[in-house]
């Protein structure tokens, strides 16, 4: 056992990840209950759509009013083999076609996170029926996307490549990786982006004109991403001597057409606003009252911080497989672990930049299900996950890095990583036993 965890210590992190991912992958996607992952049914009509060419669906929707006749017509006619699925627990109701006088969740999602669920539903479409086989497919296409951007994610990033692959390892991410969620393809783009930006900012090379064409197109492509807008933000660490032109009105001229961008789709896109709730009105109260909200966000992270971290770690199901609270422990200690693996310190622009995005980016997630979701009467802000956060364990990477200031003996690093591969395979196969008997 030793022989083989020191050979699997001394291989890429990125093989390393492909291995045990694809295992653990595969395993966890056959013994998941169809629809047991959050809002898989919503994902499946959007990929329903999808499949069928429905590439955009504006936002004049509401969700208690058949007002969009042709969308509930396409979603009734390519998901009616899934009305077998109509007796499976969480929001089957969507499949009770002849009272389908709403549209559904997950409406205003962008059409790039279902190309691989929808081509599977086209592709199993051709050979067989049984929505069985379909609905695996689209979980499977949707594992193949996420191994391999998450594989060329570790590859290319030139620091913190254990960082990423103890995240990507986090039982979440690989449950919400062999799903049919956005998410998977979310995240895989996230880890993406973040490794071609530590590319750029921490490799050796100065950028190359194809490089940055590259950096451009994937800039623009967060804009049709799930609140990964702000990651943009991250092009500022990457310093002056790399780029040959000035590089603050480099990135002038790549945020302002990016920021009309997600206007122009922010505004053109439907937005699931919950029941008895004003959207108008919470705008206004939020201009009005600013300290109300301020209180309200600081309340909130008071009392969910601890929830966030936990279920962007490890919590399955629909929130209810909840593992041992030493399960969550030893995954975070591991992903400190990893921060070891390794020498680079940041200068103080570059913690600044890091840590304001990270905080904008939990504010402003918090502040939108303020907006569409959760009711006054509470004293915090319910409705948001931590799964949205997993990109923030690759974010302050490099802050965390820095201010430990800790790095390894070489001694000892084969050592750390093989502590870092067994918490990991042993949280893994927990998640798998918890599945099985939950």
């Amino acid at each position: 056992m030793k022989k083989y965890m020191h050979i699997l210590c001394d291989t890429k992190p990125e093989k390393i990840f492909l291995i045990i991912g694809t295992f653990f992958g595969l395993l966890l996607m056959f013994i998941t209950p169809i629809f047991q992952v959050p809002d898989e049914p919503m994902h499946l009509l959007r990929a329903c759509e999808v499949a069928n060419l429905v590439i955009h669906n504006n936002k004049n929707g509401d969700i208690s009013k058949d007002i969009l006749p042709y969308r509930k017509l396409v979603v009734k006619n390519n998901c009616s083999n899934f009305q077998k699925f109509k007796d499976i627990p969480h929001y089957t109701e969507l499949f009770e076609f002849k009272n389908l006088n709403y549209t559904h969740n997950n409406s205003g999602y962008s059409f790039l996170l279902y190309l691989p669920a929808a081509a599977a539903i086209k592709t199993g479409s051709l050979f067989t029926e049984n929505p069985y086989i379909q609905f695996y497919l689209s979980r499977l296409f949707n594992l193949i996307v996420w191994l391999s951007l998450t594989y060329l994610a570790i590859k290319i990033t030139p620091k913190y490549k254990w960082a990423f692959l103890t995240t990507a390892l986090f039982p979440m991410t690989v449950y919400e990786g062999m799903s049919l969620s956005a998410d998977c393809i979310n995240l895989s783009f996230a880890f993406l982006y973040i490794a071609f930006i530590f590319k750029l900012a921490y490799g050796k090379s100065r950028i190359s004109k194809k490089q940055l064409n590259l950096l451009i197109f994937l800039s623009f492509i967060t804009t049709l991403m799930k609140g990964l807008f702000l990651l943009i933000f991250l092009f500022l660490l990457i310093p002056k001597s790399k780029i040959k032109r000035n590089k603050y009105v480099l990135f002038i001229l790549i945020i302002l057409p990016v920021i009309l961008l997600q206007a122009f789709i922010s505004s053109n896109s439907f937005i699931l606003i919950a029941n008895n709730i004003d959207y108008a009105a919470r705008k206004a109260l939020m201009l009005q009252y600013p300290m109300y909200v301020v209180k309200l966000i600081i309340n909130t992270l008071v009392h969910k911080t601890t929830f966030y971290v936990q279920s962007s770690i490890f919590r399955l199901g629909w929130l209810e497989i909840e593992p041992k609270p030493i399960a969550v422990i030893s995954l975070f200690i591991a992903y400190l672990c990893s921060l070891s693996l390794g020498k680079n310190k940041i200068n103080l622009f570059n913690i600044a930049t890091i840590c304001s995005v990270s905080i904008l980016f939990v504010i402003l997630t918090i502040l939108l299900y303020f907006l569409t979701f959760s009711p006054l009467e509470n004293d915090i802000i319910i409705g948001v996950q931590g799964r949205y956060f997993i990109p923030l364990y690759l974010v302050l990477a490099p802050v965390l890095q820095t201010i430990t200031g800790f790095s390894l003996p070489d001694k000892h690093v084969l050592t750390i990583k093989a502590i870092i591969l067994t918490v990991l395979i042993a949280n893994l196969t927990y998640a798998a036993y918890l599945i099985i008997y939950s």
